[in-house]
């Protein structure tokens, strides 16, 4: 049985807001309006897990549950909100969020203007997201691990998630311990927003650690997952979250048919009209066994039961990753509360013969990937992330980053990738976590760029923290046009400013334009309007002073 912190739960609160109803025909037909989805269309990766009672016996996030409001303290609120000053070699930019009007227009810059190096485009290099200095207390998500990640062309967005600091503050308010919050991350804009939580929801799911979630459309489907204390509270549902259109809000899809088990830590794929959710665990028992959902008819099917102890089928498991080439779902790595399944010989579900095949891969002879331990391979592992992108090829690669092993004393901070096509591993050599991670969240944006945000920290000092940073890496050198947009988005965080005929004027195409948020309006002041909605959970006295 997967170990939980046993701590009381407070009530919930109770539903200060009727949320509007959405047309769930109508969610169903924005998901599936196009032609069947191949590998290029949806990013499938499995969802952040929740967090094991090894983690956090050591985790330093954790206070007495007797802390009173009055007796938060700025190093609480310090480690909630700065980074911490992560710094590695790959990290070459540190872009400040200052703005510089090429051409474009009379506004003047949001942030006084300095000195920032000349951009360069670096692929298989990681770089940090500078998005803090243009926000304030409470505009950005705090820290969390277990959440999940999904992106669009334009927006990053970030669900659910877990940090004990907060669910502390949350308890003594009588919210959810889990973060009850939807954000988005504008790429162009380098902004964050809260597009969805408990106050304009009243409907959101409180299973919101270890869940997976996909996105296609804009329509963004999650599934599964966890409630504090974690494994007692387990979902089978299905959440769609719209963000555009003026139809903000979330609904819980109702289905039928032969229902999978309620779990967290399933990995998901949206294969033609169906979402598939193969794994994931009871806080019990693991399995790997296979069910999807037609979201034309929403009834459930059970397609396929792992026995392992009569046939050749994977063992059950959670916190693995899943990738996709339209053929085969690959199931990588994950485990049990106790172990994890190697990642040299990876078991893979057909979907057109409902069967389970395996592939042996192929280890990275290069020096840097070569040891004794691992001999070109990865080391086995679940809490990591992983992505898959589409080369110019036509080849489908998956991207893992950290993880850690399942005697929770060996962590990881390289990235590798795997060819699906030829089965070879390669390590990045040029690019790595600045340190271990793992239980955090990573997406691909459709156009070759990865992103990696939040989760736990581990250091030499043998000490845990959860963050809020976010890096992105090139996996591929993408179209020069993605790149002209890259250095226009670098030099310039305030487009959102201005109006569309101007931009398309200076030259800007229409279809990146389009990845802009709605036009900014200034203040009477002349200073561009901010977001209203904060963050409900852990924002300190002191802090609030600050902001009002």
């Amino acid at each position: 049985m997967e170990q939980e912190i046993q701590d009381e739960a407070p009530e919930a609160p109770e539903q200060h807001q009727q949320e509007q109803q959405l047309d769930q025909n109508a969610i169903i037909n924005a998901i599936i309006a196009d032609e069947p989805m191949d590998a290029s269309d949806v990013e499938n990766e499995d969802a952040d897990d929740d967090i094991d009672l090894d983690d956090e016996e050591g985790d330093v996030d954790d206070d007495e549950n007797d802390v009173s409001d009055e007796d938060e303290s700025d190093p609480e609120l310090e480690e909630m909100y700065s980074d911490n000053d992560w710094t590695t070699s790959n990290d070459e930019s540190e872009m400040s969020t200052t703005t510089s009007n090429v051409g474009l227009g009379p506004f003047e810059p949001i942030i006084p203007q300095s000195t920032r190096p000349m951009y360069s485009f670096q692929p298989a290099r990681l770089i940090k997201c500078q998005f803090k200095d243009k926000h304030c207390i409470g505009g950005f998500p705090l820290g969390r691990s277990g959440h999940r990640i999904i992106a669009s062309k334009s927006h990053l967005y970030s669900l659910g998630g877990y940090n004990p600091r907060s669910a502390l503050t949350a308890a003594r308010r009588g919210r959810c311990l889990l973060f009850q919050e939807l954000w988005s991350y504008n790429f162009a804009t380098n902004h964050w927003t809260l597009e969805l939580n408990a106050d304009n929801a009243s409907n959101m799911p409180t299973e919101l650690a270890s869940n997976a979630l996909a996105i296609h459309n804009d329509v963004l489907i999650s599934h599964g997952g966890t409630g504090y204390p974690f494994g007692e509270s387990c979902s089978n549902d299905c959440y769609v979250y719209r963000t555009k259109d003026g139809n903000v809000g979330v609904e819980r899809l109702k289905v039928s048919g032969d229902l999978p088990t309620a779990q967290y830590g399933p990995g998901i794929v949206i294969h033609k009209h169906y979402l598939y959710t193969i794994g994931g665990t009871t806080g019990f028992d693991y399995s790997c066994d296979v069910y999807r959902l037609d979201l034309r008819t929403k009834v459930w099917e059970n397609v396929y039961i792992c026995r392992p102890e009569m046939r050749d089928d994977p063992e059950g498991r959670y916190r693995h990753e899943v990738v996709y080439d339209g053929k085969h779902i690959f199931v990588l790595g994950g485990g049990t509360s106790n172990s994890v399944y190697d990642l040299q010989r990876i078991p893979a579900y057909n979907l057109d013969a409902n069967r389970w095949d395996y592939f042996d891969t192929l280890p990275d002879r290069s020096s840097g990937a070569w040891s004794e331990n691992d001999k070109g391979y990865p080391r086995p592992r679940k809490c990591f992330s992983c992505v898959q992108h589409q080369s110019s090829n036509g080849d489908i690669e998956a991207f893992i980053t950290g993880g850690l092993q399942g005697d929770f004393s060996t962590y990881f901070s390289d990235i590798w990738k795997l060819n699906l096509r030829t089965k070879q591993w390669t390590i990045i050599q040029t690019a790595s976590l600045p340190r271990a991670l793992y239980f955090h969240s990573a997406a691909h944006s459709g156009n070759g760029c990865m992103y990696i945000f939040g989760g736990i920290e581990y250091n030499d000092k043998e000490t845990l923290k959860r963050r809020n940073d976010l890096y992105k890496m090139w996996m591929t050198i993408p179209k020069l046009s993605e790149i002209c947009w890259d250095a226009i988005t670098y030099y310039n965080d305030n487009l959102d400013l201005y109006d569309r005929k101007t931009l398309l004027s200076a030259g800007i195409p229409k279809s990146f334009t389009e990845r802009l948020p709605p036009q900014r309006v200034l203040t009477e002041k002349g200073e561009p309007g901010s977001t209203i909605m904060t963050s409900l959970y852990s924002i300190p006295k002191r802090a609030r002073s600050q902001m009002q």
